[in-house]
């Protein structure tokens, strides 16, 4: 099953104490102090992998720490740092912070080796060499290091495809899928056979194609109905939507409405991305009755194409048509590479209180 939002728990590391130490020399009596300071405590990283699929990873291991510096040493030596934690994910990978129960965006890991600091390590304590005065001339004091800050990190995968398919139930979505590419979906007559995305790859002209396999949607699914539409997080990446309807039904108009309807009420942006009409099932029906449906969903101003995915008809044209469309929002699409982004929590006032 495909694990596409998580939440986990990671606390950067503690910096090291700053030792109270004195030089203890033969013929310096008086050699003073020559505490160290302590190491940088490490910073916790997500960064994106391609070889990574899902968020399984995190389903079981929630808690993620990074080492703490190390304390600070005599001859003034300061503590090593510690290393960072790096949390690896797959690529289109969001990041948010939890805070004061609402979750704020960090970044958005939508390219490969894209990275994010989430929590930053504390600092080392100073040791007390840095405390001897003039009148304090053997300190026996020195500073703790900073406690490394515990954050509630939200990860959600969003799937980088280049075509999903969006379709009512039993409209022949798993069929398209299997037939355009080598994905082995469970096709059945009954509803809700796909419970997950089901991806597919499809090579044309010496390059690679993503398909996705979204599971069905039903009027109402916006508010949990059927599988519900958290799935459709997933058409978001996506550079073209196919609305997959059953040419054959009674109420195909009603169908339609029904999918840019749900796609309105879970991102009201996700109707204007780039989207494609396709009538399957056109073996069930005249070549007349075909163009009538055609010719009426025509109006909804999308490109419409009729294919038949048991008869193995018109889906060159789609595939061809499809890539091409997915070619001409790629060369409008500049994704620019986003700077590293660092959460800094709010800092927390040490001072002893009256």
């Amino acid at each position: 099953m495909l694990v596409d939002k998580v939440n986990i728990v990671v606390k950067a590391g503690n910096g090291g104490g700053g030792l109270i130490s004195f030089r203890k020399e033969k013929f310096q009596p008086f050699g003073g102090p020559d505490g160290g300071d302590g190491g940088k405590g490490g910073d916790v990283h997500i960064a994106s992998d391609r070889d990574m699929n899902d968020l399984s990873t995190f389903k079981h291991k929630k808690h993620y720490k990074a080492q703490d510096g190390q304390a600070g040493g005599s001859n003034k030596m300061q503590g090593a740092d510690a290393r960072d934690l790096l949390i690896k994910v797959p690529v289109g990978t969001t990041v948010y912070v939890k805070k004061d129960g609402e979750e704020l965006l960090l970044g958005d890991l939508y390219m490969e080796h894209q990275r994010i600091k989430v929590a930053s390590g504390g600092k080392g304590g100073k040791g007390n060499v840095h405390f001897a005065t003039s009148t304090r001339k053997a300190p026996r004091m020195s500073q703790p290091g900073v406690e490394g800050p515990q954050v509630e990190i939200v990860l959600q995968l969003r799937l980088p495809v280049d075509v999903a398919v969006i379709g009512l139930p039993n409209s022949g979505k798993s069929s398209l899928i299997s037939a355009v590419s080598g994905a082995r979906p469970l096709i059945a007559e009954f509803p809700f056979s796909t419970t997950e995305p089901v991806l597919g790859a499809v090579d044309r002209n010496l390059r690679r194609y993503t398909w996705a396999e979204l599971p069905a949607i039903i009027k109402g699914s916006h508010k949990g109905k059927g599988l519900g539409n958290h799935h459709l997080a997933h058409a978001e990446r996506a550079r073209l939507i196919i609305l997959l309807l059953d040419i054959s039904s009674e109420n195909i108009e009603d169908d339609l409405n029904t999918l840019l309807a749900e796609l309105e009420l879970f991102r009201p942006d996700l109707i204007h991305k780039m989207s494609v009409i396709v009538l399957d099932k056109t073996n069930l029906v005249d070549t007349t009755m075909a163009e009538q449906v055609r010719g009426k969903l025509a109006s909804y101003g999308k490109p419409v194409y009729t294919i038949s995915c048991h008869d193995k008809t018109g889906l060159e044209e789609l595939i061809g048509e499809v890539h091409k469309l997915v070619e001409e929002v790629a060369s409008i699409t500049q994704e620019v590479t986003q700077p590293e982004i660092i959460f800094r929590p709010e800092p927390v006032d040490r001072r002893r209180q009256p």
